[in-house]
């Protein structure tokens, strides 16, 4: 059950999980000067994991097919080229959140299935890549490198590959993975005797790669237009809950020892407490006997070595530190956005609505091998599905017509 480890998310107390390697692909939708304008006669995608299509802990063809980027590419009418990854994928996206089963027969997580060989090209219009930070679109190897930074942009930097297809447009999301480790497994500071989960690109760091960026794609690109999207708040996806509500709800709490197998105890202290807890990750850690088969809320639990009660639960003062940090980003994102004529668009405001009137649901669906996180998360609680990814493509479209004075249309 819950086999959930993903680029953002935490292997063990003390490892990041790594991608194995893949190749590209291209394919082609629609003509090259399209009828949307010449405003879209080149799109180029930037990004991370969300905008390459990784889904449920995994990326295929099939899950790169639903990315907001084609979307847009489709209803614009232009070229969109990507690295198409053969199934079952590279690696497998998860099938069952219960069996742990990955797509494909004999999946491991190791499993690679390449590329799709029918044709290649030297035209990427999505340069995403899995696990990338603000520094990576600049630098073609960094810290937070993986096998697939080589083998989609083939030694370049994801701004030398956009430059190569001679962009027009562009859409820019990166900046969820200079947090997502830190809030995910509650280490907002790092921690030698566990590992550096909790490294957070501070203010000063994000804005210079990010403003190195858009120097280095405006001036290989002059007259380029595009949208800058704002880095998403971790609090919000579907795999962090309530402490709160789990202490309050015995329901929860029969899930959970299903779950694991194990009973699992609720400490007083999780009662009435604001923190959010990474539900997937710490009842896998405790089925597979990493983390003792107790949730409590507090950092100083007395009785409670280091780090239980700090590890995958965000504290009410760290969710505060994490919230504060990613609106500094999004502050600066968007004032970049306007000095150099791009439109903005934050995507907290569509997460927090489905969170509110609960599409995100408050608690994972432990009963549900498929639907384990709702509709619009995929199995990993962190990816958006690919219903998510029409909402965002749409949202953004609403964004550039506003902007740019085009008549784009909404994704069917």
């Amino acid at each position: 059950m819950y086999r959930l480890n993903h680029l953002g998310r935490v292997a063990t107390l003390g490892a990041l999980v790594a991608l194995a390697a893949c190749d590209s692909h291209d394919t082609v939708l629609g003509s090259r000067v399209p009828a949307t304008g010449d405003i879209f006669k080149s799109y180029v995608a930037l990004g991370n994991s969300i905008t390459a299509g990784f889904q449920s802990n995994g990326i295929n063809d099939s899950t790169q097919r639903q990315s907001y980027a084609r979307l847009l590419a489709i209803q614009m009418g232009t070229q969109y080229h990507y690295a198409s990854l053969a199934m079952p994928g590279c690696s497998p996206p998860i099938a069952n959140t219960q069996t742990g089963a990955l797509v494909g027969t004999g999946s491991t997580d190791k499993t690679c299935a390449l590329r799709v060989g029918a044709s290649v090209t030297d035209i990427l219009n999505n340069v995403a890549v899995p696990g990338a930070r603000v520094l990576d679109p600049i630098s073609a190897s960094t810290v937070a490198s993986n096998p697939l930074t080589t083998f989609i942009l083939g030694g370049k930097t994801q701004v030398a590959r956009a430059l190569d297809a001679n962009p027009t447009f562009t859409t820019i999301w990166i900046g969820n993975n200079d947090v997502l480790a830190a809030g995910l497994s509650g280490i907002i500071v790092p921690q030698p005797a566990i590992g550096q989960l909790g490294i957070i690109s501070t203010q000063a760091q994000f804005q210079a790669s990010y403003d190195t960026m858009i120097q280095q794609l405006t001036a290989g690109a002059p007259g380029i237009q595009g949208v800058l999207i704002g880095v998403a708040q971790v609090a919000y996806v579907p795999s962090m809950s309530s402490a709160a509500l789990i202490a309050s709800s015995p329901a929860i709490q029969a899930g959970m020892n299903a779950a694991t197998g194990k009973t699992v105890v609720i400490h007083p202290n999780c009662t009435g407490s604001a923190a959010l807890i990474d539900v997937p990750q710490l009842l896998l850690q405790i089925k597979n006997e990493k983390h003792p088969p107790i949730i409590a809320c507090d950092k100083a639990t007395p009785g409670l070595p280091f780090p239980l009660g700090d590890i995958f639960v965000l504290d009410a003062a760290e969710q505060a530190t994490l919230s504060a940090t990613i609106v500094g980003y999004n502050t600066y994102i968007a004032q970049k956005a306007a000095a150099v004529g791009f439109a903005y668009y934050d995507p907290n405001i569509l997460y927090l609505a489905k969170r509110t009137n609960g599409e995100i649901p408050p608690f994972p669906n432990l009963a549900s091998a498929t639907l384990t996180f709702g509709n619009l998360f995929s199995l990993d609680g962190i990816h958006p599905s690919g219903a998510t990814h029409q909402l965002l493509a749409n949202e953004i479209i609403g964004v550039i017509n506003a902007k740019y004075g085009t008549s784009l249309s909404r994704v069917p």
